[in-house]
């Protein structure tokens, strides 16, 4: 036991790259006491849930965190935490909220603030989120506000597509908004093959869009006709183990298709998704990949060594190179 004790806190030191995080799904309810009345705080989701139940939760949590003061508390609080894991450079993705406390421009100012005034050594960025669930009218105007702020802000690092995909999803909306940002220059990343009720969208984003990332993958095997595209475009692969585990899409962890990509070489990270609502964080990921995959900790290094390519921030991919060189060394 002291052993295992011993390599988890090697683990939490070890330095990390976050690439898929959701801001609202970061949220612990514990951020919330004392913001919030106790009574609107929604109750964490039991392990046998269902995604409809997940996603529910998740919606309350941004409700209440879509006030100015509110939000302040739970990014500095998210930020923190991810520190104490050991990340070093941390993509954040939330989309931008309109309700009767605040509109969509303030919630990103809001975000954008933290992230420059926060004291730690964590890097932070923003990835503004579209919901591929909203009218196009709405998907559209997040867009803009991604294409606008990422020319703005070296806070905000390009744009994700993400969203309920139990409420439906248009192919028109999703290729027209993100044909939009790729025209733009914008760094893109994509939630894919996530379930078999977004299935249909797959081929069209990986050939249409070409994300520079991808989100979950879950349903594409690496020797079929999409997998072989990833493999020859060489799209980063975001593997969230715990989340794809309790929303049954993936069966358990031996099982989870990060292995599959892991083997062949082609670049993949193991990502949190969202470590409030699934009570997890990289750490605890990295130490159920251990155990599921018998990788070692060189291996985990190394995983985040390769990310570096791949984040959105061009500015900081030096730095992080030596981070990363330097680690491998110690």
């Amino acid at each position: 036991m002291a052993t295992d004790l011993d390599f988890k806190s090697r683990l939490r030191k070890m330095p990390k790259i976050e690439l898929h995080a959701h801001l609202n799904g970061s949220v612990r309810l514990s951020y919330l006491e004392g913001l919030v009345d106790k009574d609107l705080i929604p109750s964490q989701p039991p392990p046998d849930a269902t995604p409809e139940q997940y996603f529910r939760f998740m919606a309350d949590v941004s409700h209440l965190t879509a006030r100015p003061e509110v939000l302040r508390s739970v990014i500095h609080k998210i930020l923190k935490d991810f520190e104490e894991d050991g990340v070093m450079y941390l993509e954040l993705r939330s989309s931008p909220k309109q309700t009767e406390h605040i509109s969509k421009t303030e919630y990103i100012d809001i975000i954008i603030e933290c992230m420059s005034r926060y004291p730690g050594l964590l890097v932070p960025r923003y990835l503004i989120s579209v919901d591929l669930s909203k009218s196009a009218e709405e998907m559209r105007e997040n867009a803009d506000l991604a294409v606008k702020y990422t020319a703005s802000s070296t806070y905000v690092s390009g744009v994700d597509l993400c969203g309920n995909y139990l409420s439906g999803a248009s192919r028109a909306n999703c290729i027209e908004v993100l044909s939009h940002c790729k025209a733009q220059g914008l760094k893109v990343a994509c939630h894919i093959a996530e379930d078999t009720v977004i299935a249909d969208l797959t081929a069209d984003l990986l050939r249409v869009i070409q994300p520079d990332r991808l989100g979950h993958a879950t349903l594409i095997d690496p020797s079929s006709l999409d997998g072989r595209y990833i493999l020859d475009n060489q799209m980063l692969v975001e593997c969230c183990m715990t989340s794809n585990i309790l929303c049954k899409t993936v069966p358990s962890y031996s099982q989870h298709h990060f292995k599959k990509w892991w083997d062949l070489g082609h670049p993949a990270l193991l990502c949190t998704d969202d470590s409030g609502t699934f009570d997890t964080n990289l750490t605890d990921e990295y130490h159920r990949a251990v155990d599921a995959f018998g990788l070692s900790f060189e291996d985990l290094l190394s995983m985040n060594r390769k990310a570096v390519e791949w984040i959105f921030d061009e500015t900081m991919k030096e730095r992080l190179r030596k981070l990363f060189t330097i680690s491998s060394i110690c």
